[in-house]
């Protein structure tokens, strides 16, 4: 059993309609490896991005919808690490 703690920064793009906005968002995430392959139960994950600028440059922005968007982001961004690392069974 090993722990591994990952530290990334990606990117989400949203289209505005008159601009393209691309938010970097910093993620911290841990998760256990059992002979090499990940343990799904075990992925914990800290989601940092500047929410305030965000709201103050863009008043209408959905901040709920904003915010699954970026989760699905992170989400699919992770599993493409440890799709590409070898850890998925």
């Amino acid at each position: 059993m090993v722990w591994l703690i990952e530290k990334k920064v990606i990117y989400h793009t949203i289209d505005m309609g008159f601009e393209l906005v691309k938010i970097p968002i910093r993620v911290k995430f841990e998760f256990e490896v059992k002979k090499g392959v990940f343990v799904p139960d075990t992925l914990s994950k800290e989601i940092l991005y500047n929410d305030k600028i965000l709201e103050k440059h863009y008043p209408n922005l959905n901040r709920y919808s904003l915010k699954k968007a970026i989760e699905d982001t992170v989400e699919n961004k992770i599993m493409e690490y440890l799709e590409m690392n070898g850890l998925l069974s």
